[in-house]
Parts: structure tokens; C-alpha cells; sequence
């Protein structure tokens, strides 16, 4: 997925993806495990709510099973995983009233730290901005899925801006919570043609900060944390409606 795109694109990327993603053989087993499960949500191997298989990932990795065991009691500290009592791991699965709240946090975080980076912006934050926003263009415009790859992108988005705000806290916070919507809400059907208004509304962001509007990027950035959040809980909704309507 992420050999998908350029290689200066990738380094943009890089300081944003999920724990352990690209972790090199080198890299702490714990991190590693981690990035391995991350892998296989992403790819879809593993999809939220679905048992988390220890014994294959710590194959995979050439590790113990204690390694993997210690990423995932980590991985739920950051609720991304949920033990099961004597039965392992699965992954956790969000409803919406939970995705409700998270970008509820989202929207505090991100019009907070929007103002703070408006004050701090560079012209390296802006050309920063600009390259991220071509890469999700790209991404999201081209005729293949790549929802997923674009999520990734998303989030080095929105992450570029908290950081030019300077807390490095609450960069952290809405990491995670980026990284809870990424691999924790399930993504069958979601309607594709959400990814074309989400690109216009990144452009919009950009616009905002490179005019010199501040309260222009602020309702910029939660229109679209605001339709984000209406159309993957509408989206939750419909699958909640239709498993009741088809029971397994």
C-alpha cells in the first residue's frame, strides 16, 4: 500500500503513520508486532471486531509470543485492541455513539491548535501543507480504492497543522485518535464519493491559511471534521440497520 507512492512522499508520511508501520527488522519487537497488526488491518486481513491472531503474527515477525502480547496490552491502553478474558485479543470495533465522541475530541483539539499554528505558520509549514494535500489529491482522485492509503494521509495532514501549534500533548492526543478512526471503525461500503468532497475541503484548509484567514481555516477545518463525522456515523448506522434486517 505504502509502495504506492513516491518515495518523497513517503518521507512526508513517515513521522505520521501508525506505531511500528515501518518498523525495520532492527526496531523493538513490541513495535514491530505492533506495525504487523496495523498491516493487517490496513490490508484488510484483520478487520475490526475479528480475534487478532497472536501465533501468525509472531511467525511472521520470527518473535515469541510474548513480544506480540506485550504490543497488544500497549495497544489497548490506546484503545485500539480489547482483551478477552483467557481468549486473546480482537481488535476493537467502534459504534457510532464512541466515533461521535472521538471527533467530537477531534474538533476541540484541531480548532484549538489551527489558531495556535495560524499564528506560528512558515513557509515551510505551508509548503509542507501544500505536498501533503497534492499526495491526498492523488491519492483519493485516482481510479483505484485506496481509502485506506488516503486515511494515512489524512491524518499527516491534519498532524502538520497540530504540530505547528507546539504542544507536543495534544499532537499526541489527536494521533491517537486519528489512529483509533483509521483502524478501529469498519470501512465495508463506505460510499466512495466521500473522498471527492474531502478533497475539497483540504484545499479549502489550505486556502484559508495561505490567504491569511484565520477564521476562515478555522470553519474550514470543522466543516470538515463536521462532515467527516456525519457521513462515516451515517455510514455505521446503515450497517448497524442492515445487520438486524440480516441477521448472521
Amino acid at each position: 500500500m505504502l509502495l504506492s507512492i513516491a518515495p518523497a512522499d513517503f518521507r512526508r508520511l513517515e513521522p505520521y503513520l501508525p506505531r511500528g508501520l515501518i518498523a525495520g527488522a532492527a526496531a523493538h519487537p513490541v513495535d514491530r508486532a505492533a506495525g504487523q497488526l496495523a498491516r493487517l488491518i490496513l490490508t484488510q486481513q484483520v478487520i475490526p471486531g475479528q480475534k487478532i491472531p497472536i501465533d501468525a503474527i509472531a511467525e511472521a515477525l520470527g518473535v515469541s509470543r510474548t513480544p506480540v502480547r506485550e504490543a497488544l496490552r500497549l495497544l489497548e491502553t490506546e484503545g485500539l485492541v480489547v482483551a478477552l478474558p483467557n481468549r486473546g485479543f480482537i481488535v476493537r470495533r467502534l459504534d457510532p455513539a464512541e466515533t461521535s465522541h472521538l471527533y467530537e475530541a477531534r474538533r476541540c483539539i484541531e480548532i484549538f491548535t489551527s489558531a495556535v499554528a495560524f499564528k506560528a505558520k512558515s513557509r515551510a509549514f505551508l509548503q509542507d501543507l501544500r505536498a501533503l494535500h497534492r499526495v491526498y489529491a492523488d491519492v483519493l482522485g485516482g481510479q483505484t480504492d485506496r481509502r485506506r492509503l488516503g486515511m494515512l494521509v489524512d491524518k499527516a495532514f491534519h498532524l502538520r497543522i497540530a504540530e505547528q501549534a507546539g504542544n507536543p500533548h495534544l499532537t499526541a492526543m489527536l494521533a491517537n485518535i486519528f489512529d483509533r478512526l483509521i483502524l478501529t471503525r469498519p470501512m465495508e461500503g463506505f460510499p466512495i464519493h466521500r473522498t471527492r468532497t474531502a478533497i475539497a475541503e483540504h484545499a479549502a484548509m489550505l486556502a484559508a491559511f495561505e490567504s491569511g484567514n484565520a477564521r476562515r481555516a478555522a470553519e474550514a477545518i470543522g466543516c470538515n471534521v463536521d462532515n467527516g463525522c456525519a457521513a462515516i456515523v451515517a455510514h455505521m448506522q446503515s450497517l448497524h440497520e442492515f445487520s438486524e434486517i440480516n441477521p448472521a
